[in-house]
């Protein structure tokens, strides 16, 4: 289904933002007309393709994943972030037995874009750990790992050529832009944090096309392209459980998914198209907490 190709030879996804429609989530109207699903179609970017994310700026969104999710019959946070979808002890069984696709929002944890010279300064001054630190910076492109910060607090760190992809609990993520100043981004207005839950994640990856990530290590990420946009696919789930142990993370099964905001309601359709169930955050953190 996916196009892969390995993100050592390509920097870190931004691309602009078109904007649906006025909603928690978005901040003006751009498109007042919901565009089709296309949930059959096909336009998947060739192996041999050489995209140059940054240069991706869509100026409209192919998909609305809100109006998705309200169709599948979720309930929303004030934030524009699904819930539950009706049946919170159901999705639990879900993430317990099945595969569930979760809609992780950008408020609880935040996506970013750690570069230049100010990293490991800003790490350190956000409150990582230096073994932490020191560890991150043995591993090459499409590796990746949990950094222990102060107060018990955990990231998970992804090494891409272009720099750092962070997913940080919100007040490490404003701790680092704060310390990092223009070298860190948040990416909330160019992407989606998508996450599929449970035992048969790796498998509905391997039927997307998406091979191997779920098989490696913990922190293990590659960039594909859905529609001609990028995603990162990765191993991870450290920033969930507040642990660094990468053995006990990777038992839990955890994707996630960094998605162009342009195609995340296609890729939410494509994920449920292959077995993967709506899920709400309700459910996602009593799964977490029962583990």
């Amino acid at each position: 289904m996916f196009a892969m190709r390995a993100a050592s030879s390509i920097g870190l996804v931004s691309p602009g933002r078109g904007v649906l429609k006025s909603s928690p989530r978005c901040s003006k109207t751009h498109i007042p007309k919901r565009p089709e699903h296309h949930r059959n179609r096909n336009r998947f970017v060739p192996k041999s393709a050489d995209f140059d994310l940054d240069a991706l700026m869509p100026d409209s969104i192919e998909g609305d994943l809100e109006g998705l999710q309200e169709e599948a019959g979720a309930n929303f946070d004030e934030d524009g972030v699904p819930l539950d979808y009706g049946d919170v002890a159901l999705e639990l069984e879900t993430l317990k037995g099945k595969v569930g696709v979760v809609d992780r929002g950008a408020e609880k944890y935040k996506l970013l874009r750690l570069t230049g010279p100010a990293a490991v300064p800003a790490l350190t001054e956000a409150g990582a750990s230096m073994d932490s630190i020191e560890s991150l910076l043995t591993l090459g492109p499409n590796q990746g790992k949990s950094i222990a910060f102060s107060e018990g607090k955990v990231a998970t760190c992804y090494v891409q050529s272009g720099g750092l992809l962070v997913i940080a609990p919100a007040s490490v993520a404003d701790a680092l832009l704060q310390s990092a100043g223009d070298d860190c981004m948040d990416l909330a207005e160019q992407c989606s944090f998508l996450s599929l839950v449970g035992p048969e994640a790796g498998a509905l990856l391997q039927k997307a096309g998406v091979a191997g990530v779920m098989d490696s290590d913990v922190g293990t990420h590659q960039t594909f392209g859905f529609e001609g946009r990028p995603v990162v696919a990765i191993n991870g789930g450290g920033e969930l459980f507040q642990s660094t142990d990468a053995t006990e993370n990777k038992k839990n099964q955890v994707a996630n998914l960094v998605v162009d905001e342009g195609v995340a309601g296609l890729l939410w359709a494509a994920m449920t198209n292959l077995g993967a169930e709506p899920v709400g955050t309700t459910a996602l953190e009593k799964w977490v907490e029962e583990k």
